[in-house]
This record gives C-alpha cells, structure tokens and sequence, in this order.
C-alpha cells in the first residue's frame, strides 16, 4: 500500500476523525518552554495571512464510529501525540473565553465545544489520552474544570495541569489585545501538519524511515 502524507490545516486533521493516544506511548510530558514555543508561534501569526507548520504527524487507522448520524475516523497516534494534546486544551481554554462573550462568541463556543466533546462516554472526545488516572485531561476538556497542581499525583498530571494554566493565561492575554475569534480562526486555518493515515500498522515504520 502507498503511503501519501496530507498537507492540512488544523481545522481539516480535527473534522470527522477521533484520536486515541494508546497504551504503550509515553504520557503527557511537555513542559513551559514546549509550550511557549507553541504560543509564540501563534502569537507571529496575529494579523497576518501566513501559515505555520506545526510537525509531522501519523495516525494509524482503526475503526469507524458512528455518532448519532455523524461517522468518525478512529485513529491511534503514532506521533505527534504532543501538540495534539495542547492544542486539544488551548481549544478549551479559547472556548471558555469565548463562552463568557455575545451571540457571537457564544456560537463559536458552541461549536468548538461539539469538537472536542462528541457524547456522554468518556471515550467520545476528540482526543482519548493516555495514563491520565487523575482524569485532569477528561474533566477540563469536557467540563473546563481546571485541576488543582498540588494534588497531582504524576508527573505527567502536573504537566497536564500546567498546561491548563498556561493554555487559559494565553488566550486571557491574547484577549487584552486582540479578538479571540481571530485566535481560533489563527488557530483553525493558519497552523497546518503533514498528516500520515495509515490503514496497515507494518506500515507505521517505513513511514519513520
């Protein structure tokens, strides 16, 4: 089978497809400066029409799940489960801006909300972590509740939790400045990756080679 990366926007990787970080890869462990790398990426593009390109990334392919009328692509990432996380929470963080604002911030929560919570079953978010025992991903991304640092028991919950800190101080400073809805549109359709589906798990290697 021939391996063809895609090129594509934010916006088009996290439309019609579910994420499952598996078992066997590594926890959460960004820290501030993986972040801040991140943020002050984001921050360049504030006002312009330019694209950044965020990493390579590969997902092997599992299963279809139908979702009321809606069907999703189920994937395992391989690489690249990193961003994905952040950028799952820095939706989250931009989306509890947005939820406090007029009609139209309002609808643009809503939709950001339907993105990354599909159901009530845990497992239908956009992105399923790995080793998160202290359901600090889980409960922020479905409920905004930010975690309490001082309780995490992991590393991996401590970074998670100060990801959610740094993730709603950005976009709280973003806000003083500038409109939120450019920053999820900055978010959406300005930052883009090399996306590896893959159907045949053999395949996962050649594609790091």
């Amino acid at each position: 089978m021939q391996i063809q990366p895609q090129f594509m926007t934010l916006n088009t990787l996290l439309s019609g497809r579910l994420f499952k970080i598996p078992e066997y890869q590594r926890a959460y462990s960004w820290g501030s400066k993986q972040r801040e790398d991140l943020f002050s990426d984001v921050r360049k593009l504030r006002g312009t029409d330019k694209g950044h390109f965020m990493a390579t990334m590969v997902g092997l392919r599992r299963k279809t799940v139908r979702i009321a009328a809606d069907a999703f692509t189920e994937l395992e990432i391989v690489d690249g489960q990193q961003r994905l996380t952040t950028v799952t929470i820095l939706l989250r963080a931009l989306q509890k801006q947005l939820s406090t604002g007029g009609a139209t911030e309002q609808k643009f929560a809503n939709e950001i909300h339907t993105l990354l919570v599909k159901g009530d079953d845990l497992n239908l978010l956009l992105l399923q972590t790995n080793h998160d025992s202290s359901h600090i991903f889980v409960d922020y991304v479905r409920d905004g509740r930010v975690p309490d640092r001082a309780t995490a028991k992991t590393s991996a919950d401590q970074n998670l939790a100060d990801a959610v800190a740094e993730c709603e101080s950005f976009v709280k400073s973003w806000q003083r400045t500038s409109d939120p809805i450019e920053l999820l549109a900055v978010l959406r359709n300005q930052l883009s990756v090399i996306f590896h589906e893959i159907a045949d798990e053999a395949l996962v290697y050649t594609v790091f080679e």
